[in-house]
């Protein structure tokens, strides 16, 4: 059943996210979204110490004891990258991003035990991603060519929850998380070495690497502690996480006279090491200064320094005789920490409406020159509105709007030479279907 589940389903799965997350930068923290679920989102990502709705079983476990009873959510979000561009001093100004208008949706339910102290509930999301593609940018070599890096993380999290007494209630998330990723770096270009490009000694050799993918199961332990009626606080940590990506396929173009002249080198067995995600921890206070008004205040350290470092793509079994039997291709990542720090709030306008707003803020964990255009996690900030309103004892919807304000930076790179420039600038629109039964 595992192999059929490797060979069918996860790539029909991974097909799937792929299209609906064709442009993985929309991530906001590093690999990750700022929020699962509406309330998560809209409050900012500030939901360990508030999580109550079917997403506690991805955000923080423990608050699926607030339920009391059964709850599903069904969450889409629709996004606009129409501002981001990237510049360089090869004739690229302000060149869009392919596939600049996207989709996903995130799904979860859970369910209080009757006459228990006991909850259990699953959550299926897109958990987030790396990555733009960029298609015609001219390069300093004479002619134009693509680049993309598309990396798509979906993680399925069963759960479970345990109300220890009033004041404490415990979580615990089991992850399975499916990685999928693409690459292409000027996959039609091929030159040898010249003085025209002295930061490239040994040329360059495009390469195109696709259809790899790699499974890795966490867990992440939360709870919700309430030293007083009115304050609630929350913590979760889940260690790093191993994916390995691999089965892949590349292709590198030895065209050059410099490299035999073997045309385009197909390798049958790839696969990228050294991407892991990251320990991490979460902790947040929420409190209510007044009956109708919820305020949450949250830090998360994400370890990234541990976890990315230098990846190495590592390729075998090629299909032209003379090309290398083993092709390795390190690169630098160097991430560093990063730490997010989120506020939210929840106002009770009426018995049947809540106003939701937050700000998430977070450093950047990719360094200045290690960015390229393709691997451009530059998003530190992020605002976001919007309501929910109840139309029965069963059935609520929520809407709202994520912005992203302009953020620009600039680099020096051998391949998209120096003071090359990428800027992001997004709005995304968070509709959400709610029951509670």
């Amino acid at each position: 059943m595992s192999k059929l589940i490797r060979k069918i389903a996860l790539p029909i799965v991974s097909g799937i996210a792929m299209s609906l997350l064709p442009v993985g930068a929309h991530a906001a923290n590093g690999f990750y979204l700022t929020g699962y679920g509406n309330e998560s989102m809209l409050m900012g990502g500030a939901d360990v110490a508030v999580a109550r709705d079917a997403f506690a079983a991805n955000n923080n476990a423990a608050g699926m004891t607030q339920l009391k009873g059964q709850a599903f959510d069904f969450q889409l979000a629709t996004y606009d990258n129409l501002q981001s561009a990237y510049s360089d001093s090869f004739g690229n100004y302000r060149k869009g991003v392919h596939h600049p208008i996207g989709a996903y949706a995130n799904a979860a339910y859970a369910r209080r035990i009757e006459n228990s102290p006991f909850a259990w509930g699953i959550a299926g999301v897109v958990q987030g991603g790396i990555g733009w593609t960029y298609r015609g940018i001219r390069t300093q070599f004479g002619g134009r060519d693509d680049a993309a890096a598309l990396f798509t993380i979906i993680k399925l999290a069963p759960a479970v929850a345990w109300k220890v007494n009033d004041e404490l209630s415990l979580g615990l998330t089991f992850g399975i998380n499916y990685l999928a990723g693409n690459q292409e770096l000027f996959p039609n270009t091929s030159v040898g070495p010249s003085p025209a490009w002295p930061q490239l000694p040994q040329g360059f050799s495009g390469i195109r690497f696709k259809g790899a993918s790699g499974i890795g199961l966490n867990t992440r332990w939360g709870l919700q502690y309430r030293p007083f009626e009115n304050v609630t606080i929350g913590v979760t940590y889940g260690p790093q996480t191993s994916i390995p990506i691999k089965n892949g396929e590349l292709r590198i173009n030895f065209s050059d006279p410099a490299f035999g002249g073997l045309g385009v080198v197909r390798y049958d067995n790839a696969k990228l090491t050294g991407l892991r995600l990251p320990e991490e921890l979460a902790l947040g206070i929420a409190f209510r200064p007044t009956p109708s008004l919820l305020i949450s205040v949250q830090e998360k350290w994400y370890n990234w320094s541990d976890a990315i470092n230098k990846l190495e793509l590592k390729a075998e079994n090629p299909r032209t005789p003379g090309a290398p039997p083993v092709l390795i291709l390190p690169s630098s990542a160097d991430f560093v920490d990063q730490h997010v720090y989120e506020i939210g709030f929840a106002y009770d306008y009426d018995k049947d409406t809540v106003i939701l707003g937050g700000i998430n803020h977070g450093s950047r964990p990719v360094p200045d020159q290690n960015i390229s255009p393709v691997f451009a996690v530059i998003q530190a900030r992020h605002y976001t509105l919007g309501f929910t309103q109840k139309y029965s004892e069963e059935w609520s919807g929520s809407y709202g709007l994520e912005w992203y304000p302009l953020q620009s930076v600039t680099f020096d790179s051998p391949v998209f030479g120096p003071r090359a420039n990428v800027r992001h600038y997004a709005g995304v629109l968070h509709l959400s279907a709610i029951r509670r039964w």
